[in-house]
């Protein structure tokens, strides 16, 4: 079988979680460097996007392909921290092969993804998700309530002149970059009084109490 030696990105990775982009920039790295390329086929979905597909299978014809409604916000791709993949090949027979994702999502696990291959009902060889709110998005849902809240925390304006730092160490010592008054950074996580951050190229580490408040 040949496969396409170049990604096929089908969706725009920039509205997802910065989180996701910035893991999915590193796997595709990865797969690379082991001879693998990448077809991303599902990205973020609105509510109709998602009860669409919750209908298959139900009301519409064709197999099921989620258990997730769109109206209870039930899949982790209505909250911009999932996606779908499959091999760029030139048979579509070969587009989904379990045994080439397994290994591609076997590095994408190196590089911290949660995969849906891992679960028992349903199982979901294409699905790939950040775990850091579990396998559902309920935390999410308790947390936020709606994708607009969620979304405040993603990008945060600097309120003054601070330092981005190389580890969680946070000393003088360690100061990757400054930044100065309001720069707008994208944030990987948050824990405690510290956040995961990237600018540009930098990724690193700065207090919590540097950012405006999310509005």
């Amino acid at each position: 079988m040949s496969y396409k030696k170049k990604d096929d990105i089908r969706v725009n990775l920039k509205v997802l979680h910065p989180w996701l982009q910035y893991k999915i920039s590193k796997w595709l790295r990865l797969c690379h460097k082991k001879g693998y390329y990448v077809a991303i086929t599902q990205g973020l979905r609105t509510k109709e996007e998602q009860d669409k597909l919750y209908a298959k299978g139900r009301t519409t014809p064709g197999p099921r392909v989620t258990n997730a409604r769109g109206s209870d916000y039930a899949s982790q791709h209505q909250w911009g921290i999932a996606i779908d993949f499959g091999c760029p090949a030139t048979s579509n027979k070969e587009f989904y092969n379990n045994s080439r994702m397994t290994k591609m999502a076997k590095l994408a696990k190196e590089v911290g993804f949660g995969w849906g291959g891992d679960w028992t009902s349903p199982v979901d060889v294409p699905h790939l998700y950040l775990p850091k709110w579990g396998d559902t998005p309920s935390k999410l849902k308790k947390k936020f309530g709606t994708l607009d809240k969620f979304k405040k925390y993603w990008y945060r304006t600097i309120k003054k002149k601070t330092r981005i730092y190389a580890s969680k160490k946070m000393s003088k010592k360690d100061v990757k970059k400054q930044v100065s008054k309001k720069t707008k950074v994208a944030v990987l996580w948050y824990k405690g009084n510290k956040a995961k951050v990237k600018y540009g190229n930098t990724v690193g580490y700065v207090y919590r109490t540097r950012f405006k408040k999310a509005k």
